[in-house]
């Protein structure tokens, strides 16, 4: 080799050291990801809700760039990607699912190029981010229904008009009983056009007619400027009320069983008509076929179905025809209202549901709270949270966390005057508090200063939780011990593959105790989760049932901050035949299985 040779070749290794010190350090950084593997079988995903999660201008709302402000937050607790809750230009009578302009950023949240910006902090973070897409209806200040109401083309079938039923004493009559999830009629007469219009939602928020082809056009638009934007993918908000039938002179039939006696509540119907009709699929099978054209894209979709899961998996399709990535799975909100109803066995009755009726080949996700349900600490035990937090990030599948919920943040009392949620001003100052959302909405609690840190405002849009001096992010960042320091063990924990592509078994279930095994053929290790569903303190026998051979001790990895045991420090290893566990508490076991 001469001498020119070799000095190629010293350069060229030294070019080949730089690049792997880079891919080294990179990973470090931003961690890897196997591009053959989806992001949201990987990631967990958060919820913002932009309203609430910082004021960057500062007036009271939260906005982009506020959240682009806590990009480095979502890294530190190891959230992978962020699903952001409506931003679209927007009169706001629903808080931004009344939109007006479904490819524009409402003012009170910032502009467009804020939008752009935190998309590239966060791409360039190693972050993923969502939106929300609301194609059941729009605002009745858009554009569109505006032209639908003067009958201007192609705007004239937009949406769903009809003809009065009838006329009583000169009053047109709707043609249907057809009620609003909002409580009322679901129709709503323009004495402009002199037609009902139909909203299942909020009169100022008009159902779209999706039987009309340029409606889906429309849609499908939108969608791909979202793409091209960069965008990683959509929650789709109230699929199943997309369609309903196409001859509205039917009624709905009467709820039987329902106890409900109010003929305006929305759950007084049982509603055949208007959810679930076949025509979403076919649309829901396009919106996959655009989506699949840009790579690493999730599209998961808001269904309510309860109990009723032979409806709820269809909206996966299946291995030779795709829809959704997964419909959200809130059996865990649907199925447990309160405390009373948390028992190991109906934990493992949710979880066993889910994974049992799933068509062959699909992903699972796990949902605790959302925008439209109480926090968790508050509808099951604050004692709860990190046993909670350890079941949702450790199962197999996609975990969903509701901001917030990581610090244990819990519903504020909201006064009938300080109201804002429509759901809840609909039903009055007597029954309000039954209906309203805006408990689970207040701001965001980042430190013990005015108004939490979420604003240097003189006022939030929403009061303040009180118990915001100490329950914070800054305190549990400082704490020795706390929600979010459980919180980030188990995302780091959650990276391990075990938990991406393990199996599951429970070795004990109890009217107390819920447990469960993430194990795989290929590894020594496996990770042992037990629950006390009770609020009394308990020695659990995890060797009573033997369903799954367990080791006869395990190793502490996480626990709960209500533990303050010796015992289970973690590093401690324990007799699994006797767990010493307070009322709402978990653990995470290693368990050596050499044994």
């Amino acid at each position: 080799m001469n001498l020119k040779t070799c000095q190629l070749f010293t350069l060229f290794m030294l070019f080949v050291g730089v690049v792997a010190v880079i891919v080294v350090c990179w990973t470090a950084m931003y961690g890897y990801q196997d591009p053959s593997v989806p992001f949201w079988k990987e990631e967990v995903i958060y919820q913002v809700y932009p309203r609430s999660y910082y004021d960057f201008h500062p007036d009271g709302l939260g906005d982009l760039k506020g959240i682009t402000s806590k990009v480095d937050y979502f890294k530190e607790i190891g959230v992978g990607a962020i699903w952001l809750s409506p931003i679209y230009t927007s009169p706001m009578a629903d808080f931004g699912y009344d939109i007006a302009n479904f490819t524009d950023i409402d003012p009170i949240f910032g502009t467009m190029e804020d939008f752009d910006e935190l998309l590239d902090t966060y791409h360039g973070k190693g972050l993923k981010v969502i939106m929300d897409f609301v194609p059941n209806h729009s605002s009745d200040e858009h554009e569109w229904f505006k032209k639908s109401v003067k009958k201007e083309y192609p705007f004239t079938d937009y949406y769903i008009w009809s003809d009065p039923l009838s006329f009583n004493k000169s009053e047109p009559v709707p043609p249907n009983n057809w009620l609003s999830v909002f409580r009322g009629s679901a129709w709503t007469w323009s004495e402009e056009r002199k037609q009902f219009y139909f909203h299942q939602f909020l009169d100022k928020q008009p159902d779209l007619n999706f039987r009309n082809p340029d409606v889906q056009e429309e849609m499908l638009g939108i969608l791909k400027f979202w793409l091209d934007k960069g965008v990683d993918g959509f929650r789709v908000d109230a699929l199943k009320h997309l369609f309903e039938v196409e001859d509205v002179h039917q009624d709905e039939p009467v709820a039987k069983d329902s106890g409900i006696d109010d003929k305006m509540d929305y759950g007084y119907l049982n509603h055949t008509l208007t959810v679930n009709q076949p025509e979403t699929f076919g649309v829901l099978r396009k919106w996959r076929e655009l989506i699949d054209l840009y790579s690493d894209k999730l599209m998961m979709v808001e269904v309510y179905e309860g109990q009723d899961l032979g409806t709820l998996m269809k909206y996966y399709g299946n291995e030779t025809d795709p829809l959704a990535d997964f419909p959200f799975n809130f059996l865990m909100i649907e199925g447990l209202h309160n405390r009373t109803e948390l028992t190991g066995f109906s934990l493992k009755s949710a979880v066993t549901l889910w994974l049992d009726n799933m068509p062959s080949g699909k992903w699972p996700n796990w949902v605790l709270g959302n925008h439209d349900n109480h926090r968790v600490g508050s509808r099951l035990g604050s004692d709860l949270v990190d046993a909670l937090n350890m079941m949702s990030l450790l199962l197999p599948g996609t975990a969903i966390t509701y901001y917030g919920e990581e610090i244990g943040m819990e519903d504020t009392w909201i006064s009938w005057e300080d109201t804002k949620d429509p759901q809840g001003c609909r039903y009055g100052p007597e029954r309000y508090a039954e209906y309203s959302r805006d408990p689970e909405r207040t701001p965001m609690q980042w430190d013990n200063t005015s108004f939490a840190g979420f604003t240097t405002a003189s006022d939030t849009w929403l009061p303040v939780n009180e118990n915001y001096k100490t329950l914070n992010v800054k305190a549990q960042k400082d704490a020795t011990y706390s929600h979010l320091s459980v919180y980030q063990s188990l995302t780091q924990l959650r990276k391990l593959d075990v938990f991406t592509t393990g199996r599951i078994a429970y070795p004990s279930i109890t009217e107390d105790v819920f447990s469960f095994v993430r194990y795989a053929d290929e590894t020594a290790t496996y990770y042992l989760v037990v629950i006390n569903t009770s609020e009394e303190e308990l020695t659990v026998d995890l060797h009573h049932d033997a369903s799954f051979d367990l080791p006869k001790t395990g190793t502490v990895v996480v626990r709960s901050i209500t533990d303050t045991s010796e015992e289970t420090v973690p590093g401690s290893e324990v007799s699994l035949d006797s767990v010493k566990m307070v009322g709402g508490e978990g653990l995470v076991f290693s368990l050596n299985v050499e044994n």
